[in-house]
């Protein structure tokens, strides 16, 4: 199986920064990068060097005739190893989203919801060409291809000099540049609406396609500030290129997927003890589950292990079969209470009738790490008093 590149630390940071920067009051998606600058002692110093730390794993099939016929041929014993360096670098025949180890890519590309906007642009010998995209309201995701540079990264490692954090602020800022050293490869990239404005979302990533040369994919999700857009309309992508001093700036065109949207406005609070909470919206996209609750009172906690605290409060949702998808991640905050949660989930295969919403807590000691059973699976506390069933399909 081909991989995403996992991003590097640095990588990581320069989500902390833009997150921060996006936002004007606390959401949940802040535990992961709040956790990332108290929790861990000397980040600072670690930023700007290479580290092998797993954040980030996602894995991709890049389906294309070449690769295939390739394979079969390399597979033979017929073809030596310079001809099957030179079948890995043909481009991909046919959507990158195909077979890729992201449900909702995969489920949108083969019910054709995704478009081939082909679009490129050309710098000192470079070029790069939006191959794919897809965009439902929720979630934003494109593939770019890059033609020019022989190198198996696509990704620049990012360069991010130390910033004080302070919790009371809504913005934080840190100088971020590209390490120079070697040619074409792709920073984060700014994705700008019709009006100008930047995309905000809550979550975003991008990484390479391991084993397939000269492909990258971006992923925005739990977007913000598009409720005025239309059904289509024209993105501007500006991705920075090192030993590039113009940034390739690509018009994309969009068309927002409408089938197989549900949008449910809500008013649930479920109460147990000190804590509450109220579950406000539920959006499901074939690509996306997202979910935006808010909390009061005080965090719930339990008896927990010598050396470990409850985390923050986590959420899975549940169909009525059965099937569960988990908003918890590896990093976790001791217990705190958010104004605003939007958690993105997994997409369910066929649209549910019910969901139900159930809390649960992670154990971590003092260094944020959750504690693993046997098996090594982080060990989660339920609530089953706080539990809240949403009707989906109204009878």
């Amino acid at each position: 199986m081909e991989k995403w590149q996992d991003p590097t630390e640095s990588q990581k940071m320069e989500h902390i920064r833009q997150t921060f920067q996006n936002h004007e009051m606390p959401v949940d998606s802040f535990s992961d990068s709040i956790m990332k600058r108290i929790g861990d002692e000397g980040m600072e110093k670690r930023a700007s060097r290479k580290n092998g730390n797993k954040f980030l794993k996602k894995s991709l099939v890049a389906a294309s005739a070449a690769a295939v016929l390739g394979a079969g041929i390399i597979g033979s014993g017929f073809v030596s190893p310079v001809m099957a360096e030179t079948l890995k670098q043909i481009p991909v025949v046919g959507s990158i989203f195909k077979g890729i180890d992201d449900k909702g890519l995969n489920a949108a590309e083969e019910k054709g919801l995704s478009t081939t906007p082909n679009q490129s642009v050309t710098h000192d010998g470079v070029t790069l060409k939006v191959t794919d995209a897809y965009y439902d309201g929720s979630r934003l995701a494109f593939a770019i291809e890059r033609e020019g540079i022989d190198n198996d990264k696509m990704m620049a490692e990012m360069i991010i000099e130390p910033i004080e954090f302070d919790p009371s602020l809504t913005e934080q800022h840190a100088k971020v540049t590209m390490n120079q050293s070697e040619k074409g490869l792709l920073g984060s990239a700014e994705v700008k609406l019709p009006n100008g404005k930047k995309l905000e979302s809550q979550m975003s990533s991008f990484g390479d396609v391991e084993g397939k040369k000269n492909a990258i994919l971006y992923d925005y999700r739990n977007l913000n500030n598009i409720e005025a857009l239309g059904d289509e309309f024209e993105l501007s992508i500006s991705v920075p290129v090192t030993q590039i001093a113009e940034p390739f700036v690509i018009k994309v065109p969009v068309k927002k997927v409408t089938e197989g949207i549900i949008k449910l406005d809500l008013n649930q609070t479920k109460e147990a003890e000190e804590f509450s909470y109220t579950i406000t919206k539920l959006e499901l996209t074939p690509a996306t589950s997202r979910l935006q609750l808010s909390e009061e009172g005080k965090a719930p906690t339990v008896k927990e292990k010598d050396g470990y605290t409850t985390s923050e409060m986590f959420y899975e949702i549940v169909d009525e079969l059965g099937n569960a998808f988990s908003s918890g991640g590896s990093f976790n905050l001791p217990a705190i209470v958010y104004p605003l949660v939007d958690k993105d989930f997994i997409p369910f295969a066929q649209t549910p009738k019910t969901i139900t919403v159930k809390p649960f807590t992670y154990s971590i000691d003092e260094n944020h790490k959750a504690l693993r059973d046997e098996e090594g699976k982080q060990v989660k506390h339920y609530y089953p008093e706080l539990e809240q069933t949403i009707q989906v399909e109204q009878k």
